[in-house]
This record gives structure tokens, C-alpha cells and sequence, in this order.
């Protein structure tokens, strides 16, 4: 709710892992924005290695989703004050893209 922008990608059949699209904000640069707030997640699933997730591919979303896709893998260690950085990063990348 405090992403509006946020695109969910699929069903979320892994509980502990969100997978979501910023469209307009490249992955890849967003990570940077996130890794300056010590916010750190990845742009393509475990296995990827940072390419494009094969998964969002053969669903058939747009290029402009895969490309902004960003996966969030959450923890039994992780805290509200986790998720409100987390937030407060992407909001603050996505104004910096969408000048």
C-alpha cells in the first residue's frame, strides 16, 4: 500500500519471498539507490546469478516489468524497522528515476 507504483509479480507460492516490479526503475541501478540505505535484496531469483528471472519471462510479463523486477526474501531475524528501510529506500529510488 505505501508502493503505489509497485507491481506484485505471480501468485506468491513462497511465503518468505516477494517478487515485485517498480516499473520506470531499472533493477539493476535501483539496487545501488537500496545498497546506499544498507537495504540489500536482488534483481533476479537465487539461482540468476543478477540476469533476468526466466520465471517472470515464461509468464509472459512485459520487458518493462522483468527489467524493474526486484526480489525481496524475508527472514525469522527481519523487523518492521527492516521493512519500513526497505520502503523508505524504494520510494526514495523511484523519485530519483521519475524526475
Amino acid at each position: 500500500a505505501e508502493l503505489p507504483d509497485a507491481v506484485i509479480n505471480g501468485e506468491g507460492d513462497i511465503p518468505h519471498v516477494v517478487n515485485l516490479s517498480m516499473p520506470g526503475c531499472k533493477s539493476e541501478v535501483m539496487l545501488h539507490v537500496l545498497e546506499g540505505d544498507e537495504v540489500y535484496i536482488s534483481s533476479g531469483s537465487a539461482c540468476s546469478k543478477g540476469k533476468q528471472s526466466g520465471v517472470l519471462k515464461a509468464l509472459g510479463l512485459p520487458k518493462t516489468r522483468t527489467d524493474s523486477a526486484l526480489r525481496v526474501s524475508f527472514a525469522p531475524f527481519n523487523t518492521k524497522e527492516d521493512v519500513d528501510a526497505f520502503i523508505a529506500a524504494v520510494k526514495k529510488g523511484a523519485k530519483m528515476f521519475r524526475r
